[in-house]
């Protein structure tokens, strides 16, 4: 890997179809489409001040590889791409026409080349954007990580635990990390081919993938959709209707307006209902997480926990009587429903208890 250093105009160099931070649906898109990508979410406009204040900063350079009629791809840069070639008045943005119009007739600089690291190959930039991106200076999200360790894991050996050591060293991690992005990878894979994506009405990058990694980082939620481990990445023995399941419970907000999950946090109660087959039926029929996850102690402690909750809730009721203004019958009648439902509970516990005694006599 010895890699050239030049300068190269503005007009060949291209966007790399290929980079993590670019959601799916813009790879192999006309420049247009990854502009108005860029211009929306990547700040691109303070980008384009900046380079027109004080030119390109030549410490800097953007990495590329060559590609087809003579024009460069570049793998590393993209964003500093966006705002060079939108500083060109041959380039007409999709969009924010106004704040591009702005910068350019403010910018004192705009450069027509920039100097590039010329690479034979695309994968010998690869490793440096490890160090780069994922424990370096300008760290990527979750899923911008997974989607370069998946291109990375191309390079190295079949064998998955000595591919995931390698991969660990080369990005600065651990082998144990690297295997659970793969997972989480390949279960968002799925996810599109089984055509859950398609039914949630969501798209990859929709998807907070953290929360998938975190997931499976639970073994009693790994060995309920099927898989062996959170590095099984292969995940062969992965189960169709359970992971959906497990999909739509952390992801899905169209029925609710939040997710079943809710907090990442509740990933230990989610663990605790898979694992129990009363809050596994529970949460399956609708009930909230916390309801189902009351179960996972056993009936009678949930019946325990549940009148503690409403005893609570009773009493905190009736602290804020004092400072309540516009209490009408509509509300003592639902204080009524309580106290018959309360009086009832007690006549059914009472004549249990009972029951017991005198089998017991």
């Amino acid at each position: 890997m010895n890699p050239k250093f030049d300068s190269v105009s503005v007009n060949l160099l291209r966007f790399d179809p290929d980079n993590p931070r670019l959601p799916e649906k813009y790879k192999n898109k006309p420049d247009e489409e990854v502009l108005r990508y860029l211009l929306l979410e990547c700040n691109l406009i303070e980008l384009m001040m900046s380079i027109g204040e004080k030119g390109y900063f030549s410490g800097e350079p953007l990495m590329v590889v060559p590609d087809e009629g003579g024009f460069y791809r570049v793998v590393e840069g993209n964003r500093r791409l966006g705002a060079l070639k939108l500083l060109q008045d041959d380039v007409e943005p999709p969009v924010l026409n106004t704040q591009v119009s702005l910068a350019r007739k403010g910018a004192k600089e705009r450069p027509t080349s920039v100097p590039v690291l010329r690479f034979d190959k695309r994968d010998d930039i690869l490793t440096y954007l490890g160090y780069r991106h994922i424990t370096g200076i300008k760290e990527w999200d979750a899923l911008a990580k997974a989607r370069y360790v998946f291109q990375l894991r191309a390079l190295h050996s079949p064998d998955h635990q000595e591919a995931h050591k390698a991969l660990a060293k080369e990005i600065g991690s651990k082998a144990a990390h690297v295997a659970k992005l793969l997972t989480g990878y390949t279960l968002l894979k799925k996810a599109g081919e089984l055509g859950i994506l398609t039914r949630l009405k969501m798209q990859e990058d929709d998807i907070a993938f953290s929360l998938l990694t975190t997931g499976i980082g639970w073994e009693s939620i790994s060995s309920f959709i099927g898989l062996e481990g959170a590095g099984d990445v292969e995940a062969k023995g992965l189960k169709a209707e359970e992971f959906e399941e497990f999909f739509r419970w952390v992801f899905d907000k169209e029925h609710r307006g939040s997710t079943v999950l809710g907090e990442s946090r509740n990933f230990q109660k989610l663990a605790r209902i898979v694992a129990n087959e009363s809050a596994l039926a529970s949460l399956r029929r609708g009930d909230s997480i916390d309801t189902a996850d009351l179960l996972t102690s056993g009936p009678l402690e949930a019946i325990r926990k549940h009148m503690s909750l409403a005893e609570n809730s009773v009493k905190a009721a009736q602290e804020t009587l004092a400072v309540a203004d516009g209490l009408t019958n509509q509300d003592a009648g639902q204080a009524e429903r309580l106290r018959k439902s309360a009086i009832g509970l007690h006549s059914s516990i009472k004549g249990l208890v009972e029951a017991t005694q005198d089998a017991e006599d």
